[in-house]
């Protein structure tokens, strides 16, 4: 078959010291300081067979996701710049939908002719974290396209158990290609999701929200937010084509934070304007850069408000924590969207048509031509870029 396929060099850098899993699996927790020489290319690879307990997809459609181009950009030592969990040589993408063309022997659930979509957090079910219901934190973590080959291919064995049904949204639609491209997408929406209902629990409805950042993930949140009853959803992004996007997925107000910067506008004093003195019941970061959102957040939320970090930032971040203390406002942590009932309920709401995150793609590329899309990624594409064997080539 066909993939597209990431090598690299064992390096570990002097002085690192590796877990025993590491050195064990040669795994990294840490994959910018073990992994340099980034090579990827489309290539011939053998056919995956699925193991009993799996089922062998055919890819219908990938995301391309800011790791993912990430993992392939080298320091000025040929370090992989990508921190995370992470293994070579690997075929990538983790987000990804497919049809069910082989089943193992022990599968129950699905069978051949079904559409799934694949968990990008494959928990073990067995650990601390798991037996607690917290699979995102699973100790045991697996990662398609990260830790094993993954859906930037024709073809992927996945566990049963980490696929969910997109019947529903084919029968919705009434279009195959539809519920591939929504089952592709599902995982960035559950990240959205998982931050703002899950580990947020959610706001009441008539509460305001704010939405930083307009990427692929901001563009999940402001979907998704949109349809738990918020009064008036504010979304900051700096670029243009994002900003509207983000109109055509349910923003009421859109917020460049360089444009109130210049202006010399203090952006929380904008933020209790629009609400007229209330305050933001959620404020959600999908952008990462806590030096502005933080500031921003802690003068402007409501008593009780929540502060969401999604976005990811390495290194410690600087605010006033009595800000937080003084109106029992609270700040969560979310990473991931597998378990919680998650991807039942986002398939839920797109296959009634409340989500239709098919308005955020930008881009679709032949899986031959990964490195394009990928390079467009680079550029600052403003939504979502997919892949699949369905598209035309370039």
């Amino acid at each position: 078959m066909r993939a597209f396929y990431v090598e690299a060099d064992w390096v570990p850098k002097p002085g690192y010291k590796m877990s025993p899993r590491e050195a064990d699996t040669k795994r990294a927790l840490r994959g910018n300081s073990i992994f340099k020489n980034m090579r990827a290319s489309v290539t011939d690879r053998p056919d995956p067979k699925p193991k009993e307990d799996e089922v062998l997809l055919e890819v219908g459609a990938a995301g391309i996701c800011g790791t993912d181009v990430h993992l392939l950009r080298m320091d000025e030592d040929n370090y992989t710049r990508y921190d995370g969990h992470s293994r070579y040589p690997i075929i990538t993408g983790h987000e990804f939908a497919g049809t069910v063309v082989e089943v193992g022997k022990k599968v129950t659930s699905l069978k051949v002719g079904d559409m799934v979509s694949v968990e990008s957090m494959h928990w073990c079910g067995e650990c601390d974290a798991c037996r607690l219901g917290m699979m995102n934190q699973c100790q045991n973590l697996d990662e398609p396209g990260l830790t094993f080959d993954g859906g930037f291919a024709e073809y992927a064995a996945i566990k049963a158990k980490h696929c969910y049904l997109l019947n529903d949204i084919r029968d919705f639609y009434g279009d195959d290609m539809a519920a591939l491209e929504l089952g592709a997408m599902i995982e960035p929406v559950g990240v959205a999701y998982n931050g703002m209902f899950v580990s947020g629990k959610g706001i009441r409805p008539g509460g305001h929200v704010v939405i930083y950042g307009a990427g692929p993930i901001g563009l999940s949140a402001v979907a998704a937010m949109r349809t738990s009853g918020c009064a008036k959803l504010i979304c900051f992004e700096p670029n243009p084509e994002r900003a509207k996007l983000a109109k055509e997925l349910g923003a009421d107000y859109l917020l460049d934070p360089e444009e109130l910067k210049k202006n010399g506008q203090n952006p929380s004093e904008v933020l209790m304007e629009l609400t007229k003195g209330r305050g933001i019941a959620m404020f959600v970061d999908c952008s990462g850069v806590t030096e502005y959102t933080y500031p921003t957040a802690q003068g402007a939320l409501a008593i009780g408000g929540k502060f969401i970090q999604i976005g990811h930032h390495l290194g410690p971040t600087t605010f006033d924590q009595y800000a937080f203390q003084v109106k029992a406002a609270s700040i969560h942590g979310s990473m991931g969207q597998s378990g919680m009932g998650i991807y039942p309920d986002v398939i839920a709401l797109m296959a009634s048509g409340r989500i239709d995150m098919r308005k955020a793609i930008t881009g679709r590329y032949h899986l031959e031509d990964t490195r394009v899309g990928f390079d467009a990624f680079a550029k600052g594409a403003a939504g979502k870029m997919l892949i699949s064997t369905n598209y035309p080539r370039q």
